[in-house]
Formats: structure tokens, C-alpha cells, sequence
């Protein structure tokens, strides 16, 4: 039998996984903004948070995984 709770806990990594795919890209483009304008740490800070977007992300889909074991 199918748990419900979980199948849904699996969508909703899944969704959330997607979601910070599209904040990703939000990052990037503002931070290529950043590097125009010369705003070296605002460029930093933002390559840091893309870098645990992409962290966040990999955890998501482990967790979407391990709740379909």
C-alpha cells in the first residue's frame, strides 16, 4: 500500500528542487549584473549562494530518493 504522506513528501522535494532551479538562475543573471557594475562582494555573495542553492538542491533530491526506498 501507498503511503500518501510520503508520495507527497516526494513531489514536494521534487517541486522544491525545481524551485530553487529557477531562484538559480534569478542568482546568475543578477550576479553577472553585479560583475558589470564592478560590486565585487555583492558578485561573491551571490556565487556563494548559488553554490548552496546547488547544495540544497543535490539534498532535496536525496531526500526524493530515499523516501521512494
Amino acid at each position: 500500500m501507498v503511503d500518501k504522506q510520503i508520495l507527497k513528501l516526494s513531489k514536494l522535494c521534487e517541486h522544491w528542487a525545481n524551485h530553487n532551479d529557477s531562484h538559480k538562475e534569478s542568482f546568475i543573471k543578477w550576479r553577472d549584473i553585479a560583475k558589470e557594475k564592478s560590486l565585487t562582494s555583492v558578485v561573491e555573495n551571490l556565487n556563494n549562494a548559488i553554490k548552496m542553492m546547488d547544495k540544497c538542491t543535490e539534498y532535496l533530491l536525496s531526500a526524493k530518493e530515499a523516501s521512494n526506498e
